[in-house]
């Protein structure tokens, strides 16, 4: 079934999967490809597909997929722009991942889950798309040796001391984490790295409010402010 056959409902109208993925990246100023765009829409179906049988995530529409999933992922392609290397810790179906990897085809993206069903899933999402840039990892955060990226990211794994000490170590000096948050929850200060930035933001259609917790890591020695 291709992307043209299924539209998804919007108020009073009908709006192609397609044209809501465009959207969402024109509201975050991202510019990609057609083709681009069709790897998004057949990751979102496949994600919908195997989601009916399978509990991969919220059994949801896949306009709610897009609007509440896919644009969070829009949202933080535009914060990390200039990140070489990057680690989505507890990736699940792999909504921040594999977005980033198709976007950025430069940047090489690492997709840790410790749930085996999840972590076959995005594999055959790469599989399907050739996602060259996309390593995934069947584990544990914290019995993997240091990856040394650029970039952490992290939504909904949970406190963010947990998601700084399992995950830091995976950073490069001077790396930086990304922590997707709820607009309720307050930033934690954490040995090691200071708080650079908390900034709130909303995803196109959507009324709700979010944070996101911006980490630098300090060198070693260096004392948090």
């Amino acid at each position: 079934m291709n992307d043209a056959e299924i539209r998804v409902s919007d108020s009073m109208e009908s709006i192609s999967v397609e044209q809501l993925i465009i959207e969402g990246l024109g509201y975050f100023e991202i510019s990609c490809t057609p083709e681009a765009v069709e790897k998004l829409s057949f990751y979102v179906h496949e994600l919908a597909r195997w989601n009916a049988r399978i509990n991969l995530t919220a059994k949801r529409p896949v306009g709610w997929m897009i609007r509440e999933l896919l644009y969070d992922a829009f949202f933080l392609g535009s914060v990390i722009r200039g990140a070489r290397s990057a680690l989505d810790m507890g990736s699940g179906s792999g909504i921040l991942a594999i977005p980033l990897a198709i976007l950025y085809e430069r940047v090489q993206l690492f997709s840790v889950d410790r749930t085996l069903r999840k972590i076959q899933f995005q594999k055959h999402v790469q599989r399907e798309l050739k996602l060259g840039n996309l390593s995934l990892i069947h584990d544990r955060i914290e019995s993997l040796e240091p990856l040394n990226v650029d970039a952490l990211l992290c939504k909904g794994f949970g406190a963010t001391s947990l998601i700084l000490q399992n995950g830091g170590k995976h950073l490069n000096v001077s790396g930086t984490a990304y922590l997707l948050k709820g607009r309720t929850q307050e930033a934690d200060l954490y040995p090691g790295f200071v708080l650079e930035d908390v900034r709130r933001y909303r995803l196109p259609g959507n009324a709700k409010e979010y944070q996101i917790f911006i980490y630098k890591k300090l060198l070693a020695g260096k004392k948090t402010s």
